[in-house]
């Protein structure tokens, strides 16, 4: 006996000279049965339509309708919401599970690209969120029914952001029960609370859709916990609602990896425009930005883009270079030993913290650095070996830091180049103190001298170390972690916040609240001429493993 998973059903390829789509009619209730019927359309022919949200759920297909005659193999949920949308006529839906050969890649590829303009022509939106609460079917208002809508998975899913900003019209289903926005927005039943920031969040980027809010690193960050099966949905799923970019910049490929996705999504930031209203220039506004967004984008792959490169599946990055604005926090004053050592030794642990008094002269620094240290000493208990040893030497010698004029290729001759890779390197990464009481670990390659710089909105730091041979000339040397003060725009409680919900829950916002405190360049307002900048000129390969959480 043949199962739903068995079924092939018969595509009429979809004319690749022109934008189209397939249309699904949904026939009048007969008998129980879902049937419909499938037609190509063009959009030239201006076909009528409503889009369906919903969700797939995680169950394979189970059952089946009927289209052309033919068995059509279906998950539970599109079967419930095909027979509750059932009505006494026909009704022309674009569902995106039929519509869509899955099976075929390039269709897949190409009908993606275009979902954004099926929901912005589609006439509404309807959005099911499945049966409502069996026991009290008839009271509209119950506590239940609001719980089922308000906690139902509909609302963690990533597509349905840009399905219900792009949609000119949204129409609720709950069973039978049929309701708009305006409902959703005006109750105040309690259970409402658990979905309220979610509800805004959409609702804001309705209200701004053809604004610059709609930048690529501003949904990626509002949106970052949202789910979806596919990790490239991540971006994929958002494309549609981007206003900061040329269309072609990023092409929706569910073939490529996540290396190949990830160069691409960085190239694409790095050739918008700033926003409207940011008072610097493009490149400025870029290279401060660049660590956190690309920070932001390994986070939201879960580490793929790690994994790929780790394996060496074909990542080719050569000749990609980038600019990131960094500012010296400190210089290194002490090196010490490695985590291991302290962590297993309580003799060791003491020496340590007994040097704190030496190498800091000032009380408040001596204090500050306790402080830290006692923080910073809970996390590395917490770190794998893995982690630990991704705090080690770039083995770039094609990145560099300046600060005030780009010298353009790598300013390290062949000598110096030869010199670095012929000595060997530390592979274990030490403790260190620096200015300011800081306190943390480097790559066993750091010296007293060395400086640790971070970055504008986010918690990397790293290793440089002036030339001598080279005036205003620095060789980035890696990976640092140090006890950072918990920012306004990052808490503890962040990890429970499933979308952000404020207006200036952003980058910007990010980047703004870092620059109080930086040291300002005499006769300047601008934190981007501070005293203590240096421009990274980074490889891709060098900006992935610093802002790599694995």
């Amino acid at each position: 006996m043949s199962t739903s998973s068995d079924i092939m059903f018969h595509y009429e390829p979809l004319d690749p000279k022109a934008d189209s789509l397939r249309v699904l009619t949904l026939l009048p209730r007969s008998k129980g049965s879902v049937a419909c019927t499938l037609e190509n359309r063009t959009f030239r022919s201006k076909p009528q339509f409503e889009a369906l949200s919903y969700t797939w759920g995680t169950k394979p297909e189970s059952t089946h309708i009927t289209i052309n005659g033919e068995l059509f193999p279906v998950r539970e949920n599109l079967y419930n919401a095909l027979q509750s949308l059932q009505t006494g006529k026909p009704r022309a839906l674009w569902v995106d599970a039929v519509c869509i050969n899955q099976k075929d890649m390039a269709e897949r590829n190409a009908q993606v690209s275009l979902m954004a303009f099926i929901y912005t022509r589609a006439q509404r939106v309807l959005a099911w969120l499945g049966p409502w609460a069996e026991k009290v079917q008839n009271d509209y208002f119950s506590d239940e029914n609001w719980y089922v809508f308000s906690h139902n998975s509909y609302w963690r899913r990533l597509w349905i952001i840009q399905e219900l900003v792009l949609a000119p019209e949204v129409r609720f289903y709950l069973g039978r029960y049929e309701f708009g926005w305006d409902m959703v927005t005006s109750t105040q039943n309690p259970e409402w609370r658990a979905l309220e920031g979610r509800s805004e969040a959409i609702h804001r980027f309705r209200e701004k859709r053809y604004t610059s809010a709609q930048r690529l690193e501003n949904l990626i960050e509002v949106f970052r916990k949202a789910e979806c099966t596919e990790k490239r949905d991540k971006i994929y799923g958002l494309l549609g609602m981007v206003l900061d970019g040329s269309d072609s910049a990023i092409k929706v490929d569910y073939g490529i990896g996540f290396a190949q996705l990830y160069a691409q999504v960085i190239a694409f930031h790095q050739t918008s425009d700033a926003p409207r209203d940011s008072p610097f220039p493009n490149d400025v506004d870029r290279a401060a930005k660049l660590i956190r967004f690309s920070q932001l984008l390994q986070n939201v792959f879960e580490g793929e883009v790690a994994k790929e490169v780790k394996s060496s599946l074909d990542v080719t990055w050569s000749g990609l270079f980038y600019t990131a604005r960094a500012y010296i926090a400190g210089e290194i004053l002490k090196i010490g030993p490695t985590p291991s050592e302290v962590a297993s030794s309580i003799r060791a642990d003491k020496s340590w913290r007994l040097s704190f008094s030496r190498v800091f002269k000032e009380l408040d620094e001596q204090q500050k650095a306790r402080s830290d240290y006692e923080a910073f000493s809970k996390k590395m208990l917490d770190w794998s070996e893995s982690y630990l040893a991704g705090i080690k030497k770039l083995d770039s010698h094609s990145s560099y830091g300046f600060q005030f004029v780009d010298p353009g290729p790598s300013p390290f001759d062949e000598q110096e180049n030869k010199e670095a890779e012929d000595k060997p390197a530390h592979s274990e990464a030490r403790l260190v103190l620096g200015d300011g009481g800081i306190v943390g670990v480097v790559p066993g390659d750091a010296q007293e001298g060395d400086y640790i710089c971070t970055f504008l909105g986010c918690n990397v730091a790293v290793v440089v170390r002036k030339l001598e041979t080279a005036a205003d000339r620095f060789l980035v040397l890696g990976l640092a972690r140090i006890q950072q003060e918990q920012s306004e725009w990052q808490t503890e409680e962040d990890d429970d916040i499933e979308w952000q919900t404020e207006e200036d829950d952003d980058i910007e916002t990010a980047i703004a609240y870092d620059m109080k405190g930086l040291k300002i360049k005499k006769g300047s307002s601008s934190p981007f001429l501070s005293d203590a900048g240096i421009n990274l000129r980074l490889d891709l390969t060098s900006l992935q493993k610093l802002t790599s959480n694995s």
